[in-house]
């Protein structure tokens, strides 16, 4: 009987154990803040204009890295994105996406003329997770 209770015990000893090992970890808070960038509606550029789209990103644990990309609905016409930035390991980043004004916008097939532009900005943490954030802006170029 007492090998019976001992063994029960054990059992259940195990299992609350490999609850308490297996639980979830809370997720990290991640917080973005568009610091410079196109003013939403709609943002007029000439050609040859540039802006910088400026990001700045914090977590309450350290991150992997940080990435901010351009999109463009119409890539390599009317505004143009660089490359990105990155930034390694930590708990904040200051991430920057320079746009072009490369040609008029006037023959795109919406009307009136116009380039939708995004910045989206990912940070990855240890364990996979990925938080996102996204920066739609609408640029017309004469």
């Amino acid at each position: 009987m007492k090998k019976i209770i001992s063994t029960i015990g054990l059992i259940g000893l195990i299992v609350l154990m490999t609850g308490l090992l297996t639980a979830a970890a809370p997720l990290p808070v991640t917080t973005f803040e568009l610091v410079n960038g196109l003013p939403p509606p709609t943002f007029t550029m000439n050609v040859g204009e540039t802006v910088t789209v400026v990001v700045q990103v914090k977590s309450n644990v350290p991150f992997l890295f940080a990435q901010a990309l351009p999109t463009a609905q119409f890539p390599g016409r009317g505004v143009v994105g660089a490359v990105g930035d990155h930034v390694g390991a930590g708990t904040t980043a200051t991430l920057e996406v320079t746009f072009t004004a490369k040609n008029t916008t006037d023959d795109f097939a919406n009307s009136p003329g116009y380039s939708p532009v995004s910045v989206i900005v990912g940070v990855r943490y240890l364990g996979g997770y990925v938080a996102t954030q996204r920066y739609d802006f609408v640029v017309t170029v004469p």
